[in-house]
Order: C-alpha cells, then structure tokens, then sequence
C-alpha cells in the first residue's frame, strides 16, 4: 500500500470509532494527510514517520507527518496559477485547525489538529 494511502486509512479507522458526525473533519483530514505525505515524500528527502491518534475525549485528531529534512515549508508565496503543484502547504493550513512545525536532528516533524 501506499503511504498516503496507508495514512488515509488509518485516519478513516480512527474517526469510524467516534460517536457523532466526522464526515466533514474525514474529509478535511484525508485531504490533508495526502498533502503532508506527498510533501515529506517529494520535498523532504522522504518520510520518516507518520501517526494519527484522537485525544482522551475523541475531540481531536492529531496527524504527525516526519521527514528527513530541516527546511520548513515555504508560506506566504504566490503560486503560478499554471503550476501543477504548490498549494498543498496552503491547503494543510487552511484545512487544520492547528499546524505546527518542530525540527528534530533528522529533520522535522509537522502536527495537525483536526476538532471533531
């Protein structure tokens, strides 16, 4: 399976175990997870590590996306609106309700949050 795909499906097994309607942070998680896959895969020198857990009250997921490089993602810059790519970090952003990014002596670890 592919990683994205194997994040994915670890994020809709974690969110079918919520009681109430997820269906709207599924697929704003989803989306996200493949953005922050495909970034580590493509502009971080691979991913490192990858992990979704939901908080003690199931009110929060939490994804945590790692790969090999230091460099942060870049925000802030306008995008060719002809580019193929370019807007994943902007979608991640937009989607989570938090995203942080912690250097690590291998590389970086970014976390989003989702409230449910």
């Amino acid at each position: 399976m592919a990683p994205a795909a194997g994040a994915r499906a670890l994020v809709r097994g974690l969110l079918q175990r919520c009681t109430g309607d997820t269906a709207r942070v599924q697929g704003d998680a989803q989306l996200a997870v493949t953005e922050l896959v495909a970034n580590a895969i493509v502009h971080g020198g691979g991913l490192t590590a990858f992990s979704a857990d939901l908080d003690q009250d199931d009110a929060r997921l939490r994804l945590q996306v790692e790969d090999a490089s230091r460099t942060t993602p870049r925000t802030g810059e306008p995008v060719d609106p002809g580019a193929l790519g370019g807007r994943g970090w902007a979608i991640v952003q937009k989607l989570a309700t938090t995203v942080t990014v912690a250097l690590l002596p291998h590389g970086k670890r970014i976390t989003a949050t989702f409230a449910l």
